[in-house]
C-alpha cells in the first residue's frame, strides 16, 4: 500500500465521520428544539456522537487499510477529536478542552476510534 493511498484513506475515513456527525448534530439540535432536552442532555448526546462517529471513522479506516487495524482507527480517533478541539478553540477562544469533561471526551474518541478500527 502507498503513502498516497493511505492519505487518501485517512481523509476518506475523516470525511465520513464528519459527515455523520454534521447529520448527528442536526439531528440532535431538531431533538433539542422539539424536546426541551436540558443542558446536561446535550452535553451527554454531543460526547455520544463523537464517540460514534469516531469508531465509525476508525471501521471505515480499518476497511481500508486492512492491516494494523486498531492503529488506523487510534489515528482517526485521535485527528478527529484535535481537529474538533482546535475548532473549538478558535470558535470559542476558551480553554475549557482542558477539563475533566474535556479530557474524558478527548480519551472515548481515541477509544472508540480504536474500537472501529478492531472490529472492521
Amino acid at each position: 500500500m502507498t503513502k498516497t493511498h493511505k492519505i487518501i484513506g485517512v481523509l476518506r475515513s475523516l470525511t465520513v465521520a464528519y459527515v455523520i456527525t454534521g447529520i448527528m448534530l442536526i439531528i440532535l439540535a431538531f431533538a433539542m428544539y422539539k424536546l426541551g432536552l436540558s443542558e446536561g442532555q446535550v452535553n451527554f448526546f454531543i460526547t455520544l456522537v463523537y464517540i460514534l462517529t469516531s469508531a465509525i471513522g476508525g471501521i471505515v479506516a480499518g476497511k481500508i487499510m486492512k492491516e494494523k487495524k486498531y492503529m488506523w482507527g487510534l489515528l482517526i480517533g485521535f485527528l478527529y477529536v484535535t481537529v474538533i478541539c482546535i475548532a473549538s478553540l478558535v470558535v470559542t477562544k476558551n480553554t475549557n478542552i482542558i477539563s475533566t469533561h474535556g479530557i474524558s471526551t478527548i480519551l472515548l474518541c481515541l477509544l472508540g476510534g480504536t474500537l472501529g478500527g478492531m472490529i472492521s
